[in-house]
């Protein structure tokens, strides 16, 4: 078995756990100084490879750096799009990087001691893509939300109305009219909003 730390160019925890959560990567995420890692523990060597792959895709453009120790032995790769493009010499890596990294990969450090770490287990699938959303397309999430609440109520309206309307109630009926209209205005906006943020 192996410890297997994976440093990516996320600036931020939560992006990276959250990345980690959708595409059903478990471990523990870490703050290295400007970068963020995920630490793999007990894991081996081609669980390691597959890990670092998967995150290199969803790294886009850049490349993540893997490290993992097997007995006394570390292994350094550079990933980009999911393939290992470069080995690299293990101590130049780990002199590159805050010295977190070395404790975590000697077992020195628990991932969970260091300040701002992230099981990723703590969060579910829903925090993950709220996470991970832009602060426009959040936006644009409860607009859309809003208007389908309305337009809920204003189905729950029209079928009142109907319901008494059918007894002759012309008041019912007027109150069914106004909650198609309200309906369809709802629907519309619930499709502008959508399509709008599709393109965003």
């Amino acid at each position: 078995m192996s410890t297997t730390v994976v440093v990516t160019p996320f600036g931020v925890a939560q992006q990276l756990a959250a990345a980690c959560v959708l595409s059903n990567i478990s471990g523990t995420i870490v703050p290295i100084g400007e970068f963020t890692g995920i630490v793999l523990s007990n894991t081996d060597v081609a669980s390691g490879n597959e890990a670092a792959a998967a995150i290199s895709k969803l790294a886009g453009k850049h490349e993540v750096l893997l490290l993992v120790r097997s007995e006394e032995q570390i292994d350094a790769g550079h990933y980009r799009h999911g393939t290992r493009e470069s080995d690299v010499p293990a101590g130049l890596a780990l002199k590159n990087l805050p010295d977190v990294l070395e404790g975590l990969l000697l077992e020195t450090v628990s991932a969970h001691d260091v300040e701002g770490s992230i099981e990723t287990s703590s969060m579910t699938k829903l925090q993950a893509s709220a996470a991970t959303m832009s602060p426009g397309r959040a936006a644009v999430a409860r607009t859309a939300l809003l208007w389908i609440i309305v337009a809920i109520l204003a189905g729950l309206v029209t079928a009142f109305g109907l319901a008494l309307g059918i007894g002759g109630n012309t008041v019912a009926w007027v109150v069914a009219v106004f909650g198609i209209i309200v309906l369809l205005f709802a629907l519309w906006r619930i499709w502008s909003v959508l399509g709008k943020g599709a393109k965003r």
